[in-house]
């Protein structure tokens, strides 16, 4: 599993959200594709509005596939080209809401020291991933390793509002496109 976001500031985030209604359906069948989570925030405390996809693909091929093709070459048509995160998975979990739609999505951006164990340090913050599972409203949450940047990036999806902890972020979730855990669920 991998994942990937790109984002933009807006002025607006009302017309995204317009935007997500007309075309979030076509990633729903998307080859490759885990989740997608349309994440829009609005302007807030001297903040822009900021629509910032986030995907988790099962496969590198349907990243790479997804990067090339018209759909891609649409948003950068509309907004530009944005610099494109990557994360490898350190840890993946379902949490009791799985099967519903989530509302909000927290994420957290962790700074790894050189002088860290790295092994260490995601394996710490995995145990605190996966403690999450049981709590209420909990899609899932994931944590992956930027070896460019070298941080960790830990994102949570939820169906009821979450309480904030240091350092994150909150978004609304516009729109979920997931196939491949549709197929999942369905098993």
């Amino acid at each position: 599993m991998f994942a990937m976001q790109y984002g933009f500031d807006v002025a607006d985030a009302e017309p995204v959200r317009a935007r997500v209604r007309e075309i979030g359906s076509r990633f729903d069948q998307l080859p490759g594709l885990y989740t997608k989570a349309f994440l829009v925030a609005d302007a807030i405390d001297g903040n822009p509005a900021r629509y910032t996809p986030f995907y988790l693909w099962d496969e590198l091929d349907g990243m790479s596939d997804f990067l090339l093709s018209d759909a891609f070459r649409a948003v950068v048509a509309k907004y530009g080209r944005p610099v494109v995160q990557r994360w490898n998975k350190v840890a993946f979990f379902k949490g009791p809401a799985i099967a519903q739609t989530p509302v909000f999505a927290t994420q957290q951006f962790i700074d790894i020291p050189a002088d860290v164990d790295l092994a260490e340090l995601c394996a710490l913050h995995a145990v605190d991933a996966e403690a999450m599972v049981n709590e209420h409203g909990l899609h899932s949450v994931f944590l992956g390793l930027d070896t460019n940047a070298w941080k960790l990036m830990k994102i949570s999806l939820w169906q009821t509002r979450p309480a904030l902890s240091q350092g994150s972020k909150i978004f609304e979730v516009a729109h979920l496109s997931a196939p491949a855990l549709k197929k999942e669920l369905a098993a």
